[in-house]
């Protein structure tokens, strides 16, 4: 890991903390920390000694085009950012991204992260578990609650589009589960769970992956 790269990592895991004691943390000289600090002023401030982190996700994000690993960076961020981060990752690989579905009406439902890819109506919809301990109980009561809240969405489809004009162009749906931590299981009832680790792997080769695993698409083109 790179001198920045350590410098913003553990400047992000503390969110407000002295130059000296980010210098002794990082074995860094103070100078230096203070250089990197002021090199990444658009997601920290430094006030006197005292530096506090303004925008955790991007400052996140910076992390992970360093190329820091995404479970590393995520360990440091709460269950908001986690998803707000999952929502990054999309639109990065060109998914017009919505975080957070919600529909009160003619039925209840709540979706973390919804990504569309408009030129072929490909989507994922990502349910966010931010937990530092997974248990296979744990990960299948989510899958169960995730397939029944997608199953309403396509039912009540016309009406989550007529609500959001990005889900117009949404055709097939991938139900997936992203975590912090590296799933004991691998599907449950059609829903992928995978790791944030694993998230832009998944992203880059998401057909591959739905077949190996015998994750079917939800179509939201029924009639």
């Amino acid at each position: 890991m790179s001198m920045d790269a350590k410098t913003l990592l553990t400047t992000l895991k503390y969110r407000r903390i002295l130059i000296g004691e980010l210098s002794s943390l990082t074995g860094y000289p103070e100078n230096t920390v203070r250089a990197t600090i002021l090199r990444n002023l658009d997601v920290v401030k430094i006030s006197g000694e005292e530096i506090v982190v303004v925008n955790p996700v991007q400052l996140a994000l910076k992390l992970v085009y360093t190329g820091v690993d995404l479970r590393k960076i995520s360990e440091y961020l709460d269950w908001r950012d986690f998803e707000v981060l999952s929502t990054h990752i999309l639109q990065e690989y060109g998914y017009d991204v919505l975080h957070e579905v919600k529909l009160t009406t003619p039925v209840r439902l709540e979706i973390d992260v919804f990504g569309v890819e408009s030129s072929t109506g490909f989507s994922i919809a990502v349910d966010c578990k931010h937990w530092s301990t997974v248990s296979s109980s744990r990960l299948t009561q989510a899958a169960e609650s995730h397939i029944e809240r997608l199953n309403k969405f396509s039912k009540y489809y016309s009406y989550a589009k007529s609500k959001y004009k990005v889900l117009e162009k949404a055709k097939h749906v991938a139900p997936v589960i992203v975590t912090l931590l590296t799933p004991k299981i691998r599907t449950h009832r059609g829903v992928l769970l995978i790791s944030i680790s694993e998230f832009p792997q998944f992203l880059r080769d998401r057909y591959n992956v739905l077949d190996y695993f015998e994750v079917a698409l939800i179509d939201l083109t029924r009639k």
